[in-house]
């Protein structure tokens, strides 16, 4: 008993001086973007390169001011040419922010995940592997407000037959930042 009773007393100035200083965190606890996104993809069972649209919400939790970890839901579809192709898309990763300039912080972020892809007329639905990198940037409006775009991110998934296929991503969307 009388060790618990030294640690707390040893503890107490420590803990007291911790409470007097205010915690701030410079930047949102977490972000929430929602965005309207494009793929230029690679052909998967047709000779024609293909573009398809979408969406995509990326929530993200800071871990300090320049770190964060972000996931990322994506749903990209084709339904004008035969046969159409719809992808959902499910990854996480790191997100790194550099210093802001102005109103203006670009970042760079990776990620893994999985994406189920299915055909238009076709009973086919498949799960593969992905790995995906990127840069954007994001343009302050307002304290709890920002633009983001994200004009390069590459997106390679591990098809059945062990080889991959990359497509280029391109997005653009608002971003709603959260304090305390």
């Amino acid at each position: 008993m009388k060790k618990y009773i030294i640690a707390l007393l040893l503890a107490f100035p420590t803990l007291a001086f911790s409470q007097a200083i205010p915690f701030e965190q410079k930047g949102p606890v977490a972000t929430i973007t929602t965005s309207a996104s494009y793929i230029y993809g690679e052909p998967l069972n047709t000779s024609q390169n293909h573009s398809l649209w979408g969406w995509s919400v990326v929530p993200e939790v800071n871990l300090n001011k320049h770190l964060g970890i972000q996931a990322d839901f994506a749903s990209y579809y084709m339904q004008s040419v035969y046969p159409g192709q719809s992808r959902f898309l499910m990854a996480a990763g790191p997100k790194f922010s550099f210093a802001t300039r102005s109103r203006l912080t670009p970042f760079v972020f990776a990620e893994g995940g999985e994406m189920r892809l299915t055909f238009q007329r076709s009973l086919y639905r498949d799960w593969d592997p992905v790995a995906k990198a990127g840069f954007g940037f994001q343009y302050r409006v307002s304290r709890g407000i920002e633009f983001t775009l994200v004009p390069g991110e590459f997106i390679a998934h591990n098809l059945d037959n062990g080889s991959w296929n990359q497509d280029f991503t391109a997005r653009a969307g608002i971003t709603f930042n959260l304090f305390r």
